[in-house]
């Protein structure tokens, strides 16, 4: 599709947007969205992408660039201690073993009662008890977006159909999560405490914390 590069970021828009995302305190450079994998939206619509970061697209054009930096409470949030959550081991077994994928450091997803997959960090296990700390990886942080629009045009009708999540992957660290790969914050009412679902991709969640 041929780019019409007067079309400006507003309402009903698809767009397209590469950037790198850093940690305003020290500069560390968080993740990066480039040209070949750029981030999507359909603007006011997507529920993902943080308030801020749309914000500052609003009326931008094809290679105009934006700068924005948020605080914790209006970017990735803050972190909470209910958020750390412990099951047990046997939660995660698969014919009646622990799955390998299960061990510290790993990101694993899950689901919520209510059908959304979110996504949690695997922080301690012990014999019969595991650790997961359902915060956002950068939860905490003042960030930095520097980026680029790198395309504008009408969504189609399939876009325009809402998609709902709680929160999402993004940046290589499997945030709280939808998978797609936005920068996003994660909802506050959502509960994501697991209960064994050993036929499961995923765990199947309850009601023992917020993500």
């Amino acid at each position: 599709m041929e780019q019409n590069n007067n079309e400006k970021v507003g309402p009903g828009k698809f767009v397209a947007f590469t950037y790198r995302l850093l940690n305003a305190e020290n500069g560390e450079l968080l993740f990066e969205a480039k040209k070949e994998a750029p981030d999507t939206m359909v603007y006011g619509l997507t529920q993902e992408i943080i308030p801020g970061l749309q914000n500052v697209m609003k009326d931008l054009k094809i290679q105009d660039k934006f700068s924005v930096t948020l605080p914790p409470e209006v970017a990735f949030g803050h972190r909470v201690d209910e958020n750390v959550i412990t099951l047990p081991l046997s939660t995660f077994e698969r014919d009646g073993k622990v799955a390998e994928e299960v061990k510290v450091g790993a990101m694993l997803p899950m689901l919520t009662e209510d059908g959304y997959t979110v996504t949690g960090t695997v922080t301690e296990m012990g014999p019969e008890e595991v650790t997961m700390d359902f915060n956002h990886p950068f939860a905490g942080m003042t960030v930095t977006f520097d980026g680029e629009i790198q395309d504008v045009r009408d969504a189609t009708p399939e876009e325009l159909q809402p998609k709902h999540g709680c929160g999402c992957h993004g940046h290589g660290h499997d945030g709280c999560g939808c998978g797609d790969g936005r920068c996003c914050a994660c909802g506050e009412d959502k509960d994501c405490g697991c209960h064994g679902d050993k036929d499961a991709d995923a765990c199947s969640c309850g009601d023992n914390c917020k993500c």
